[in-house]
């Protein structure tokens, strides 16, 4: 598993000189004293209100004791209203510093989203809310100091991993990329989901890295103390505090208390509203504060941890005996019942969408889930109906086997999808094939070999752990020529040599992954010596690498193939010495980033010689490259599941195109 390092993120997302901030919005009154009423439920059901304190550690000096030298650098919540989960993750971040030396960024959209989706929202009768269940973080606030409590059930990932929007706008702005015109346009909670879980907003890198999390919380109860709000920051612990904000914008609000000075009767705060310093708060009748709340961190979990059950949340492509169907897992447990089974999500079956309950066993290993045997909801926490057990690899956090009575079920992050380039046919004699087995490739390999026909592009790609293959042949004569598939790196280079030794040139290559381990297919035929260069298995800075550094030399680049092995993306590329071509190559393009770069490049006279869709995280991204005047018809398409592949191609074939290379991968189940 991919895990960011705790110290390679930059913390300080410092306020600009000379930039003014205006304050976030807070909370309305009425909405701002529901949230302090249910915090209180919620610590009160849990025991966890201490109206002293915890037992004080230190003493004041002279009247003062900070927790400054502990806090981590000055944030901007900006326009949106994300206090608590900056709140939260400040205590967090102190806390972790305070324990283990890590000076850690937390990501606050994260946890904002944490708050949100995670929601389990009740009708009257107890069952989940509909037609949306959980809150939406296009919505601010909705929260408050108890987010202790939430960051002590679910851990949180590091700032790089989920960078914060910066503003509302921002977080708009990825609706239109969903197809969505507006937020008027979200009815259902499908369409919340879209936004919850899309790439965009929360990658899925983000919920394989949740690894920062509270061990425990406590409250102050409402209207603490001045006592206890000095004996808790004694007690070395920062107090999350609900606060009323009297002077505009008059509202309710969240921050961070971290320390006091008994002289001059006033707390300090940790505030998101562009100080860049800490502020103060009066002990009695402040002019611009009202604490209303004290919540406050315990304890921390070791920063080698990583909440397991995070990894199952978001999108899944199960396959169940014959049946297949989106399986979407909001929440690995209620916040007011943390333990018990509870509703996960929902399976969206061929009748619509079926309530999902269960729980996770073997530390978030396990998944056993219950699905509704109709779309009328079941009283959340139901332990009956289809029962199916998962178990995760955490190697592969793209994939999860288990059974469903007698039946093996799968799940998967992916859908596959096809890229595909055709050109006008001359003629001849072709056969195409897609998703097929290396067992079934091998067979009708064999058959049109013997047949005549010479193999012209070959592309793997993975289904599951297992491996498929496209191809394209070609009856007519040509040089002598050698193919491979299924082979290793170490193979793969072996018979690379081998061949070059020969005299024979690489014309194609793929590279794929089969159970978690790179293999390769790849095409050579024997040519007069050219001048070119082929690599493999590169990373991403690799890759960028070698091509500019072959652009400097006057290679262009013929083909491409990004690949994804396990959490890594590599790249294969093959090169030839071309001075007067003119090019252009783009690698790492989202759906949208690469349909924009396609349309401006085909109107600049470019014709797309080489694409190679990849899965990359939770979306698929896209590596091609364009040639300038080549001659001639062709077509190309991407994006496209199999059926629409497969109506693709039977219309182009009617019309007299062939496929000249066909790209299969995995992609997310949002627009990117």
């Amino acid at each position: 598993m991919l895990h960011y390092s705790s110290q390679t993120a930059a913390f300080l997302r410092a306020k600009p000189e000379n930039t003014e901030v205006t304050p976030s919005p807070v909370l309305d009154e009425h909405a701002y004293a529901k949230a302090l009423a249910e915090g209180l439920r919620v610590s009160t059901k849990f025991g966890r209100v201490d109206v002293l304190g915890p037992r004080a550690l230190r003493e004041p000096i002279d009247g003062v004791y900070s927790l400054a030298q502990w806090q981590s650098g000055f944030k901007l919540q900006n326009d949106r209203g994300t206090c608590w989960a900056f709140a939260g993750a400040a205590a967090l971040e102190a806390a972790y510093r305070r324990k283990y030396g890590l000076l850690i960024d937390v990501s606050e959209e994260y946890i904002f989203h944490m708050g949100k989706a995670f929601a389990l929202n009740r009708d009257s009768a107890g069952a989940a809310a509909r037609p949306v269940e959980n809150n939406s973080s296009l919505t601010g606030f909705q929260g408050s100091g108890d987010i202790a409590e939430k960051i002590s059930e679910n851990a949180s990932p590091p700032e790089e991993a989920a960078p914060y929007l910066q503003n509302q706008r921002t977080l708009l702005d990825i609706l239109p990329v969903l197809g969505f015109s507006g937020v008027e346009a979200l009815v259902s909670q499908e369409d919340y989901d879209a936004v919850e879980f899309c790439e965009q907003h929360i990658p899925l890198l983000a919920r394989v890295n949740a690894r920062y999390r509270a061990a425990g919380w406590g409250s102050l109860g409402n209207n603490p103390s001045i006592t206890a709000l000095e004996n808790t920051i004694l007690a070395d612990r920062e107090v999350i505090c609900d606060v009323f904000h009297k002077t505009p914008n008059i509202g309710g609000h969240v921050l961070l208390l971290i320390g006091f000075d008994r002289n001059r009767q006033v707390f300090f705060a940790k505030n998101h509203w562009g100080e860049g310093k800490f502020i103060e708060i009066a002990y009695n009748n402040d002019p611009n504060w009202q604490i209303n709340s004290g919540w406050y961190i315990t304890d921390v979990v070791d920063p080698t941890f990583v909440q397991s059950e995070a990894c199952w949340l978001g999108n899944w492509r199960a396959s169940v005996g014959d049946a297949s169907f989106r399986l979407l897992l909001r929440r690995s447990e209620d916040f007011p019942n943390p333990g018990a089974p509870t509703k996960l999500g929902t399976a969206y079956l061929s009748d619509g969408p079926h309530d999902v309950n269960g729980l996770f066993l073997n530390a978030g290993a396990h998944l056993r889930m219950f699905i509704a045997p109709t779309t009328a909801p079941v009283p959340i926490g139901t332990l009956s109906g289809w029962q199916i057990d998962a178990d995760l690899n955490f190697s592969d956090i793209y994939n999860a086997f288990g059974q469903a009575g007698q039946e093996p079920a799968a799940l998967s992050r992916f859908n596959t999808r096809f890229a595909a380039l055709f050109d006008k046919g001359d003629g001849l004699a072709w056969q195409a094939r897609h998703g097929i087995t290396p067992e079934a490739y091998q067979s009708i390999f064999d058959l049109l070999v013997g047949q005549g026909y010479r193999l012209t592009n070959v592309c793997g790609y993975s289904e599951g752990t297992a491996s498929r293959l496209n191809a394209v042949w070609q009856q007519r004569d040509g040089p002598a020529w050698q193919a491979r598939h299924g082979l290793t790196n170490d193979q793969y280079q072996s018979t690379f040599d081998d061949l070059v030794a020969k005299g024979y040139q690489l014309v194609c290559v793929s590279g794929y992954a089969e159970n978690g381990q790179p293999r390769y297919a790849a095409i050579w035929e024997q040519r007069a010596s050219s001048d070119w260069q082929a690599r493999h298995g590169m990373s991403r800075s690799q890759y960028q690498q070698t091509f500019d550094q072959m652009a400097a030399d006057g290679f262009a680049p013929v083909q491409v193939c990004g690949f994804r092995v396990n959490v890594d993306v590599r790249f294969a590329a093959i090169w030839e010495r071309r001075p007067s071509l003119e090019w252009v190559g783009r690698h790492g393009l989202t759906a949208s980033e690469y349909q924009k770069a396609f349309d401006e490049q085909n109107a600049a006279g470019f014709r797309l010689v080489s694409v190679s869709g990849y899965s990359d995280t939770g979306i698929a991204r896209y590596a091609a490259i364009w040639h300038k005047d080549q001659a001639g018809e062709w077509q190309a398409r991407h994006g496209l599941d199999s059926a629409g592949y497969q109506q693709a191609f039977d219309d182009l074939s009617r019309r007299g195109f062939r496929p000249v290379q066909v790209s299969g991968y995995g992609d997310g189940f949002y627009p990117a």
